[in-house]
This record gives structure tokens, sequence and C-alpha cells, in this order.
């Protein structure tokens, strides 16, 4: 158990040091206010920049960064990173193991709660254990951008900065540990009743990646030195966001960053494009090789991708997500560790192949082109299984097209040059709700018979009756479901041959559509579970978010229909829009030559209805062109035969001042 390692840590630390000052535990432990700091440079600079200013001790007292730290509490430092003191170890421990022991008793309190209670209490509790573990992890997020703004402020120095990362990593631990444990005890409760008293897996879902940000690879280590677990460096930057570097002293390496995200939630970087970007921030090991292990496309605009790293003296992992509208990597964790004497149990040692997209995205029924390498080189003639289907053969460049299932995900399996390698693809994400949408479907069970005059309806999960289930048949009330989950009323909305029925109970809601067969007999025809049937419609007629062309993005530019975009270049409905040719108050186009009806257009050649085109050659109806030749009502105009003006007109019968007329 971790929280005894802590504490046999806390002990062999007390029996190093004897004593430690009051003032050096009291500065690890929660998150109060921080001690008045001078000479502290700005926050963006790394950790151990020589020489390191003074900075005030825990103690009340100051040191130079040159010094050892630990008779004061401060960090060690070599002049290029720091290490945790003595003092601040014990601190950190006190506290991370107080969070650890209020966890366990936590974890106690659920166990008894959850004993003897029947299954919609369980239900209750699970629910009310999730929301305070929410607010929690809430709390544990808060706490981390509190500590990174008082850094940059200036209000903490690097090690208390360091330090607070240190217990909020340990804090968010602790959280996530609770969401494990609740899992596990959900497991055993009915969906349904969890659906109804509240219990929200996409809501627990979404505040363990938050905590992830917290509990990377980087505060992981940070969180192991602070604690005594291991002895090291580290170096820490937040210029843009928080970036943490660690390495132990027995050649252990971690590092991660986190960057604020930038785009908008939707795709338009290629799954290959967005794996280049993934792989720009792995180190670079000269002796070893990274492979992709998995690629996830997630719903929320970005990708995923997991990479193992595989050398003769060390191994890895590493986790990338990069912004699907932009391709740019906000998240990363890496960790790589030597290996042990003889290797760990199962690893030959041996790099397997590596596999990568090359073109296409990993969708469900989609094609993608893979290419399969080892140390970077191509491997010709690797076989290829997709599942459990045989794909082919890799051509001399190492690559092969292969049709995707229309499954949830896939393994692909490689083998070449006497060595494998592997690649796992989420195809089709479906969130935690959707999957327990489909597990009360599954386990649900609703039965009925119309007979004369009255239907009986009967509601079970798992063969047992749900009580309480509110009913109603065709939009209107029938009742409420008894102990046994069963409910009898009159016959409503049945002349179709047909029966509509609505189910609810707290958060859980379901409409089923029965057909009546010709003995009275209900038989499900659809089920919809929390507004979603089963091949997962909301039931919005709504276009689905495809991503680049999506015609309700009032920022997408490729879209021709959208009216809410006013810098949308391809849309002829846009009033600002310089290529809209039937603008006729297009301010931003004076001259713009493509409006035959533009007013505004002084020098518009094409526009045979200009009144204020006083050179328009072309107009002949113009009476402002005094040298309009096509113009037969132009006094001015010597071709006009009816001019009696003209005293040169010699087409002119008619006008006595043309002395040669004839």
């Amino acid at each position: 158990m971790k929280g005894t390692r802590l504490l046999t840590a806390l002990v062999a630390l007390g029996l190093v040091v004897g004593s430690v000052p009051g003032g050096a535990l009291a500065g690890g432990v929660g998150s109060g206010a921080a001690p008045t700091v001078g000479g502290d440079d700005a926050a963006t600079d790394r950790i151990g920049v020589a020489p390191t200013p003074p900075t005030q001790a825990d103690g009340g007292g100051t040191s130079g960064g040159s010094g050892t730290g630990e008779t004061d509490g401060t960090n060690a430092s070599d002049g290029n990173a720091s290490r945790a003191a003595v003092g601040q170890q014990l601190a950190t421990v006190i506290a991370v193991t107080d969070d650890e022991v209020s966890g366990g008793v936590e974890a106690s309190s659920l166990a008894a709660a959850l004993e003897n209670g029947s299954e919609s209490e369980r239900a209750a509790v699970l629910a009310d254990r999730a929301a305070a573990l929410r607010e929690r992890a809430d709390a544990v997020v808060a706490d981390q951008r509190e500590a990174r703004e008082a850094y940059e402020a200036g209000a903490l120095t690097r090690d208390e900065f360091a330090r607070r990362l240190a217990v909020i990593s340990g804090r968010a631990g602790t959280v996530a540990s609770g969401f494990e444990r609740l899992d596990d005890r959900a497991e055993g409760v009915s969906a349904l009743e969890l659906r109804a008293a509240g219990y929200d897996r996409d809501a627990n879902e979404e505040a363990r990646d938050r905590l992830d940000r917290v509990t990377g690879s980087g505060a992981s280590a940070l969180l192991a030195q602070y604690t005594g677990e291991r002895s090291g460096e580290y170096s820490i930057d937040v210029d843009g966001g928080v970036s943490i570097e660690a390495e132990s002293d027995d050649g252990g390496r971690s590092r991660e960053f986190e960057r604020d995200r930038s785009g908008n939630g939707t795709f338009r970087v290629s799954q290959s494009e967005a794996l280049s970007a993934a792989r720009e921030p792995l180190s670079n090991e000269s002796d070893g090789e990274w492979t992709l292990r998995s690629v996830d496309r997630d719903d929320d605009g970005y990708y995923g991708f997991e990479f193992a790293f595989y050398g003769p003296a060390a191994t890895g992992e590493a986790e990338v997500s990069v912004d699907g509208e932009t391709g740019a990597v906000f998240e990363f964790e890496e960790e790589i560790e030597p290996r042990g004497e003889g290797g760990s149990e199962g690893d030959t040692g041996e790099t397997p192949l590596s596999i990568a997209i090359v073109d296409g995205t990993a969708d469900a029924g989609g094609t993608v082109s893979l290419r399969v390498t080892a140390a970077g080189a191509p491997v010709e003639g690797a076989t290829v299984a997709v599942g459990d289907r045989d794909a082919g053969t890799t051509d001399g460049d190492g690559r092969i097209a292969v049709r995707l299932p229309d499954e949830d995900e896939v393994d692909i399996e490689v083998e070449g040059d006497g060595r494998e390698g592997e690649l796992g693809l989420a195809l089709r994400s479906a969130s935690p709700g959707e999957a327990e949408d489909e597990m009360i479907r599954e386990r649900l069970d609703v039965t009925g018979t119309v007979d004369d005059g009255t239907v009986s309806v009967s509601v079970t999960y798992d063969g047992e009756g749900v009580a309480g289930v509110a009913v109603t048949a065709a939009g209107e009330p029938v009742g409420t479901t008894d102990g046994d989950g069963s409910l009898s009323f009159d016959a409503v909305g049945t002349g179709d041959g047909g029966l509509e029925v609505g189910l609810t109970k707290g958060g859980f809601e379901a409409e089923i559509e029965f057909e009546v067969g010709d003995d009275g007999a209900l038989a499900p025809d659809d089920i919809d579970i929390d507004g979603r049937d089963a091949d997962g419609d909301d039931g919005s007629d709504a276009p689905e978010d495809s991503g680049e062309d999506d015609r309700n993005d009032e920022d997408d530019s490729d879209d021709p229909n959208d009216p809410d975009d006013p810098d949308d270049s391809d849309d002829p409905d846009d009033p600002d829009d310089s290529d809209d040719p039937d603008d006729p108050d297009d301010s931003d186009d004076p001259d713009d030559s493509d409006d035959p009806d533009d007013p505004d257009d002084p020098g518009d050649s094409d526009d045979p209805n200009d009144p204020d085109d006083s050179d328009d050659s072309d107009d002949p109806n113009d009476p402002d062109d005094p040298d309009d030749s096509d113009d037969p009502d132009d006094p001015d105009d010597s071709d006009d035969p009816d001019d009696s003006d003209d005293p040169d007109d010699s087409d002119d019968p008619d006008d006595p001042d043309d002395p040669d007329d004839n």
C-alpha cells in the first residue's frame, strides 16, 4: 500500500534528521498563505539558473542557491537543477499521508454503507460519493492553478512551488483512487438504479481526465522525490503552461508539459499529420526506438497517441495529445526507466516492429495505409492481420492498405524479419454514459399485454422487478410500478396496433414503442434510453459535426451556407463577402467589376444602367454621356438624324442651320 510506503519513508527520514524545525513542517502542509519572498526572478525562469537568488527559507532565514539547503529547508541545487531537501520531504510525507489516511477512512465507511442497503439505497450512496469526489477533483485542479498563478506572481519560490505540486499530485492520486474504488463498487449495482440516483459516469470520467493533468509523469516524479521514495533532480518551467522534468539518481527520467489548447473541437488535421506532430517532443534516444502502440480519435476534437520505447539499456512509454484543428501538441508525458538486471518479466529485450498510419483516418469501416518499419527501415513482406482477418503483406516500402472493421476498436498485428509488432486503434469512441445505456438496454425487460381494454406492464432489470417507475402511455401519465415492477391501466393509444410507453425514475428515462400482437401481447419494437436509441442517435435532426464542413460553425470558412460567418469568402449570402455578385452595398469592394447592380461602382464599364458612369460608351440611355455615338436622343450626337440643333448634321433633312443640307 502506498500509504504504508510513505509512512516507512517518514520514519526513515525522521531517523536521519532526528528532529525537524516546526516551520519546515508547517510549510508543506495544506495550501495556506505563502510566506513573503524577496529577490525572486521571473516565474518563467527555469529552476537552477545560476546564480540562484537568495530566497526566504521556510524557517524565516535566507539562503543562497549555492548552499546545501538541508539545514534550513530550502532546495539543494548544483546550479543546473534542484533537489528536495530532507525537511521538505518530511513535510510532504505528512501532508500526503494524512490525505491517504482520510481516503482510507472514507473507503471503509463506503463499504459499511453499502453492506446492507437495498439496490436503490446503494445506488444513492454511490451517487452521493461520486458527487463528493468530483468536488474534490475540482478543488485539486483549482489548487494547482492557484499555485501556478502564485508562482508566476512571485508569491511562491521555486522550491515552494515544486513542493506544492508534489502535494497536489498526491492529493490527486488519492481522489483518483477513490474513483477507482467507486467504479468497482458500482459494478455490483443495477445500472438502472445508478442512473435513477444520479450516478453520472460521464461527469466522473471528465473529473478523472482533469485529475490526469495533475498526476502526470513529471508530477509523479516530483512526488517520489519529495516523499523520499526516490532521490534525484528536477526542473520546472511555466512558460505557456506547466513543464516538469525530473531525473532520479538511478537513471530514471520523466518529462511532462501541458499547454492551453487553442482548437475549437473540430478535426482539420489528418491522423498522419497529427502523428508526425506527436513524435516531435519524444526524447531523441540514439540507442533505442520509439514505436507507436495505440491511436485514439477523441470526440472532443483531439488525437491521442501512446508510444513505447525499447532500448538495450532502458524502456519507456509516452502519451501525447494533439489538437485536431491546429495540429498542436497540448499534453505530453514521457517516462524512461533503466532496465533491471536480466530485464523485466516477459521482456525479451528485442525491439518490436513499428506500425504507423501514413494515410487516412482510423474510422470504423474506413481504409488506411500502414507502414511497417524496424529501426526506421521499411520491412518488406511483413504479414499483417487486422483483428482476426489476414490483410496481406507489406510492399517494398513496408506499406499496405487495409480496410478496418465496423467495430469500436481493433488490434493490428504484424510479423516479419523474425520480429512482431502490434498497434491498437480506437475506431469509434463511446462515452461511459453511452456504454451504460447499452448495458441498461441489454438488461432491461419490459413486457405486457392488452386484454379487454386494460394494459398490464412489467418492468424488470436483470430479472428483478423495478419499483417506483413512473409510466406514461401515449404521452399521458398512467401510474407508477409497484414493488414487483408491475402496473395496470386503461388502454390508450392502441388503436393503430402500437403503443408508446415512457418510463421515468429519477435520472433514468426510457421510451419504448410496442407492437400489439393479435393475442394482445406487447412486443418491444424500439427502445430509447435517456434520449438515445440503439444506434446512438439522440433524435436530433441537426447534422453531425464532421469537423471542417460544419454549416453550424459560425467560424467555418468552408461552409457556403453559413449565414453567421462574417468572414466566409465562399458564402454567396454574406453581406460583407467581397466575392458576392449580389451584394448591392459591398462597402469592401468599391470597384467590384463582377457586380452588375452595384450603384456605388463609378468605374464599372460593364454596368449598362449605371447613371453615374459619364463615360459609359455602352449605355444607350445615358443622358449624361455627350459622346455616346449610340444614343439617338443625344442633342450633341452627330449621328442623330433628327437633331435640329446640329449645324453640321449632314444627315438631318430638316435642319435649317445645315448649309450643306440639300
